[in-house]
């Protein structure tokens, strides 16, 4: 089985561990498009290259770099014209033109195709978005939510359609696992974000009986504020239990 993957993400070098994963198994050939770089507000992220073994991962100019909505890659079609996949997977949001594009590639290259999303607002998009979007509603064949609440919004638009609860790359053990000694005292959660009024930071740090039954819960949060170059602010903590 071929499968193609589009996914601005997986410039990052943690999350193509994902990617080595998907490979290994028996009878899938993996074809990876990300662009060579990634700009908006929070700066530039430039591909690493890290986890690349048993798949190929193919650089592609992106036009409109940096616009989360209407960025698209051009040379898209020549990927499906060399590789022939069975299955696109079509790492964007379905409201996107990247996924309008891509989609519309796999149908007339006769692949099956996915999209993910993690968007679990139930938001209404001006045009073009809203006609973009109920089109790949209507033609998409699977899709991938990284959370219950986002596969209930989709549902509530109206998506019939074959649906699995995924997070987009979940947490890697090897990387991110507890150490021998634990200190005692308050369980500690650290949460560091690109600062934008649109995150609700607080949430992470909602008091739980279950962790104040073990000794409380003890929060920080950092951020890095919209336009600095450099440089963490730490904009509050808190303690519970």
């Amino acid at each position: 089985m071929r499968v193609l993957m589009i996914s601005k993400a997986c410039l990052v070098g943690a999350y193509q561990r994902k990617l080595e994963a998907i490979a290994a198994h028996d009878g899938v050939e993996l074809v990876v498009v990300v662009p060579p770089a990634w700009r908006d507000e929070r700066g530039e992220l430039k591909l690493e290259r890290a986890h690349t073994a048993g798949y190929r991962l193919v650089v592609e100019p992106v036009a409109f770099g940096g616009n989360f909505h209407m960025h698209f890659y051009p040379r898209l079609g020549r990927a499906f014209a060399r590789f022939r996949p069975d299955v696109v997977h079509i790492d964007e949001e379905p409201y996107n033109l990247a996924t309008w594009h891509a989609l519309w590639l796999a149908r007339r290259a006769g692949a099956r195709a996915l999209f993910f999303t993690w968007q679990n607002i139930n938001r209404r998009y001006p045009f073009p978005f809203d006609l973009g979007e109920r089109w790949t509603l209507r033609r998409v064949d699977y899709a991938i939510a990284g959370t219950d609440g986002a596969a209930a919004v989709w549902r509530t638009k109206g998506y019939h359609g074959p649906l699995a609860v995924i997070p987009q790359f979940g947490v890697d053990p090897d990387i991110f696992s507890p150490g021998a000694a634990r200190p005692a005292g308050a369980f500690r959660v650290g949460y560091a974000v690109g600062w934008c009024r649109r995150r609700a930071s607080i949430c992470c740090c909602a008091p739980s009986p279950g962790l104040r039954a073990t000794g409380g819960l003890r929060c920080a949060a950092a951020a890095r504020r919209r336009g600095t170059s450099n440089g963490w602010r730490r904009r509050w903590a808190s303690r519970t239990g």
